[in-house]
């Protein structure tokens, strides 16, 4: 579908509009998410994105391309050849997975068109499949966040249920940080649960399997929106949602409804327009010719069921908020 945002001329943005005898055509923009159903997080990225090149008085089109799993690798290569093959001026690729996007980044970089990879914060070593710029809140941080609350909320001692996204850097880095932690602590059991793909009823199967299997598990720690919501969406059919904690990663909107409806217990929260205002000040720094940051980085805030959350909220989803539901 194209998305399409007319040039605005604002007297307090004069300082940041494009002349429009400078470039007459509207900038044409390809967003390829990696899955339909990864989470709201992908949307607002999507919002806050057109949300700032609207107030930096940017004439834009968008065409939004998503595969229908989060491991359909082959899909989004075919993807982004339609995309080359048609003709665009930049790129937002979220990756399936960032050793998977090697060919699809080759491509691109032949073609001419310059990519920001998004949700990978580490550029590829590969020149050839190196990206202008990589945005990300970066997973194994957010991981240590998570396992700090975890270690504090059971006050050292309890058995935890890790279940994972997609094997590859993401589940690796949100794991990896979450177990640098609690490993510290001799009282906390760690449950490797399976693999999900990211995916909310799989997370839902994953979660009642390994529940039934291990009764006493204290604490979920779902490695997304998703697997967290899957997960949270389990014990509160148990009615154990006082007895068994569940978290979540990236404290999208569903997953903060979920935290004051007292079922979704906490979640490391990423101001997500800031990762679309970067994706957006990227394209327009390189189309004036300016440098482009090579990796942008946001930070995390730890939110949980007890927080009031409502203004670091409402400043994470400022773009975003208006346009979601449409």
């Amino acid at each position: 579908m194209i998305f399409r945002r007319s040039l605005f001329a604002a007297a307090a943005l004069a300082a940041f509009a494009f002349s429009t005898t400078a470039k007459a055509e509207p900038m044409r923009i390809a967003y390829l998410s990696p899955s339909f159903d990864i989470s709201d997080a992908w949307e607002r990225v999507f919002w806050a994105m057109q949300g700032r090149l609207e107030e930096l008085g940017v004439d834009f089109e968008v065409q939004s391309l998503a595969v229908a799993s989060h491991v359909d690798h082959a899909g989004q290569l075919a993807q982004v050849e339609t995309v080359i093959a048609g003709g665009v001026d930049y790129v937002f690729l979220g990756p399936t997975e960032y050793e998977a996007a090697i060919p699809a980044l080759r491509k691109l970089k032949q073609a001419g068109i310059p990519t920001v990879v998004y949700n990978f914060a580490t550029p590829h070593e590969d020149e050839s499949a190196r990206a202008m710029s990589y945005i990300a809140f970066s997973h194994y941080p957010g991981g240590v966040k998570s396992g700090e609350w975890a270690a504090e909320y059971l006050n050292g001692k309890g058995k935890v249920l890790l279940l994972r996204g997609a094997p590859g850097v993401i589940s690796d880095d949100r794991g990896g940080g979450f177990i640098s932690v609690v490993e510290k602590y001799p009282d906390i059991e760690i449950v490797m649960g399976p693999y999900t793909d990211f995916d909310r009823a799989k997370a839902y199967d994953a979660a009642q399997n390994m529940l039934a299997a291990h009764p006493d598990i204290n604490l979920i720690y779902g490695m997304s929106t998703t697997i967290g919501l899957g997960a949270g969406q389990v014990v509160r059919q148990m009615g154990k949602s006082e007895e068994i904690a569940t978290m979540g990663f990236g404290g999208t909107g569903d997953e903060i409804i979920a935290m004051k409806e007292g079922w979704l217990t906490a979640s490391v929260l990423r101001p997500i327009d800031d990762s679309g205002v970067a994706v957006a000040d990227a394209f327009v720094a390189h189309s004036k010719g300016e440098e482009v940051p090579l990796v942008w980085g946001g930070s995390f805030v730890m939110v949980d069921r007890w927080t009031d959350a409502d203004e670091i909220v409402e400043y994470a989803n400022r773009y975003s908020k208006p346009k979601m539901g449409r």
